[in-house]
């Protein structure tokens, strides 16, 4: 079987692969190099998601499945443009490709910021809870248009078998997201008055679900978490960082402050993350796949640690223990 890998260059992906890389032909493409510490183990390619090299790609390979890992997210300081170029027209163009070149097998790596946080979600977000992200915050628009677009893909063309994910705050040594840099940096914000439950899953126990996803296809939205909830500052303290208490009123200018002087890209949607409890129900994932997350929360947040620049120690199976 082949396999493309988009978002190759992420933490994610390569560990992905490196479980991969033994049964199935792997092909990665990434905007981005792929980094000189870890050796992507099959055909890279750089390409935007957009331009006509991807044409070219679906040409010269025929490809089985295809792990759409490649969101760009609102951190990395892209601009909102490009990453509306790349997560909404992107998108479209590899679900095109996938159904002209007939792929079998598509996983969409989506992700539970499309609820949105609100004063007034319920206690268990479940798969069919409105993405109501984009309505307060735009740069969360094109996260919540690639799930759209998947979501309507899915339905439509019921001869790709498309499995939609929606993980919570993904937290490990590799990962270089925005809740991992602020946890490292010794340092997190916690507005006065609140402290909501979150939800955190290892990289490891990602890497996992995807990977069952893949090889047990079944077409369907599935929110995917790790093991518990956990009260904000009870995280903080678990990562050995600081909580720095931020009045409600000066949240928007602590945001600011924090982008344009540390070197944490902060999107201002967050902070309602920091407020606001956004805790999904994952039970259809765990009951469909067999899913089971085997790194507990606390031992993520412990392990957090300066971020990796190593090579990515695969992992050998999704059984994998840790």
């Amino acid at each position: 079987m082949k396999v493309l890998i988009t978002g190759a260059s992420s933490a994610i992906a390569r560990l992905v692969a490196g479980a991969l890389s033994p049964k199935y032909e792997l092909v990665g493409v990434d905007p981005r190099p792929s980094p000189s510490q870890s050796h992507f183990p099959g055909t890279f390619i750089v390409a935007d998601y957009h331009s006509r090299k991807l044409d070219e790609i679906f040409k010269e390979h025929t490809f089985d499945a295809v792990l759409h890992l490649g969101r760009i997210r609102e951190s990395q300081k892209y601009s909102p443009q490009y990453r509306f170029q790349m997560n909404v027209v992107g998108t479209g163009k590899l679900l095109e490709l996938c159904k002209a070149s007939q792929v079998k097998n598509l996983v969409v790596l989506s992700t539970y910021h499309v609820y949105g946080a609100h004063k007034l979600n319920p206690l268990q977000l479940t798969e069919d809870s409105p993405l109501r992200a984009s309505q307060s915050f735009p740069e969360l628009a094109d996260a919540v248009e690639l799930d759209h677009a998947a979501t309507t893909f899915m339905w439509k063309h019921r001869e790709v078998r498309t499995t939609i994910l929606r993980p919570v705050n993904v937290v490990g040594k590799h990962v270089r997201n925005t809740i991992c840099s602020l946890l490292r940096s010794g340092i997190c914000p916690k507005v006065f008055g609140f402290d909501p439950l979150m939800q955190f899953m290892d990289e490891k126990d990602l890497a996992r679900a995807l990977i069952l996803a893949l090889e047990n296809p079944v077409s369907g939205i599935f929110n995917v978490a790790g093991e518990g909830v956990v009260a904000l500052s009870h995280a903080i303290r678990h990562a050995q960082a600081l909580a720095v208490p931020i009045p409600p009123l000066i949240t928007a200018s602590f945001v600011r402050l924090l982008s344009e002087f540390t070197s944490v890209g902060f999107p201002p949607y967050l902070m309602e993350y920091f407020k606001y409890p956004t805790v999904v129900n994952d039970d259809p994932f765990r009951k469909t796949f067999g899913y089971q997350p085997k790194v507990k929360t606390i031992q993520s947040l412990a392990n957090l640690g300066p971020i990796t620049e190593r090579k990515i120690v695969p992992l050998r199976s999704p059984d994998d223990s840790v």
